[in-house]
């Protein structure tokens, strides 16, 4: 991200491409294609460990652009792997993206684990997985949540004048809802314009949790992983500064046109 300078940004919020999962070159029905696959998309890779290898560039780049006492939020599933494409061992495997990555950050970057919410996806359509239903041994849990771990970047905070401050601060509903470390949020439905367009969309409730919590207005918001531009619509609609990047050019229709329904 060589656009942006050294310590300029406030807050990162991201949601990078799953493992080997998601054909981003399609659309959320992956059905149709909207591009040629890019050669640089990490989603594409099909090499766990390089894959989180690749990622950690992403993040040590990220430290480099975050302000001291900035935040690194990273929203990721877990993964099981169906037997057919994962057969090392008896049983089915899951990768624990939240795992690794925060294993990779930590050894590899000077960026700190900060905090740990549990994304709750009160309407979840993944379909139930039986392993062994309805006998013993091998239930397998719905796999229902998601993590948003969020890092940060060691140092003070800069000073903020009172009048940001104000009316930046959080009501006291807000304080005690945002900090609960499960979030029962819903999945997109129709009502995103990014609904069956794009096969990864973030429910528009986590960047704005997010932005409330680690951000004053004025902040620079960043997504290196921008999709659809949620992450970016709320930044706007929050009164933030946003930056993204999206290599797929196709979505730049999405991204900007949820950034024009916020005035």
């Amino acid at each position: 991200m060589i656009e942006i300078s050294d310590q300029s940004v406030d807050l990162i919020i991201t949601s990078p491409p799953y493992f080997n999962i998601k054909d981003y070159s399609k659309n959320g029905y992956q059905d149709k294609n909207h591009s040629t696959k890019e050669k640089m998309d990490l989603g594409a890779i099909n090499d766990y460990k390089i894959y989180i290898k690749y990622l950690l560039k992403v993040w040590k780049e990220c430290e480099r652009v975050l302000k001291p006492n900035g935040k690194l939020c990273i929203n990721v599933p877990l993964m099981p792997m169906l037997k057919k494409e994962l057969n090392t061992h008896y049983n089915r495997h899951i990768f624990d993206l939240q795992s690794d990555i925060q294993n990779s950050i930590l050894k590899y970057t000077n960026l700190f684990l900060f905090d740990l919410y549990i994304w709750n996806r009160t309407n979840s359509t993944k379909k139930l997985m039986f392993g062994s239903y309805p006998y013993p041994k091998n239930f397998y849990a719905q796999n229902i949540i998601e993590f948003i771990v969020v890092f940060v970047k060691d140092g003070k905070p800069q000073s903020i004048c009172s009048d940001i401050k104000e009316e930046s601060k959080l009501t006291q509903e807000e304080w005690i809802n945002y900090t609960k470390q499960i979030w029962d949020i819903p999945i997109p439905n129709k009502s995103d314009i990014a609904f069956g367009k794009h096969s990864a969309i973030m429910p528009k409730e986590i960047p704005y949790r997010l932005i409330r919590l680690y951000s004053f207005i004025g902040d620079v918001v960043l997504d290196p992983f921008a999709g659809s531009g949620t992450t970016l619509s709320v930044a706007k609609e929050l009164k933030r500064q946003y930056i993204g990047y999206e290599i797929y050019k196709s979505y730049k229709v999405l991204i900007d046109e949820k950034l024009n329904t916020i005035f």
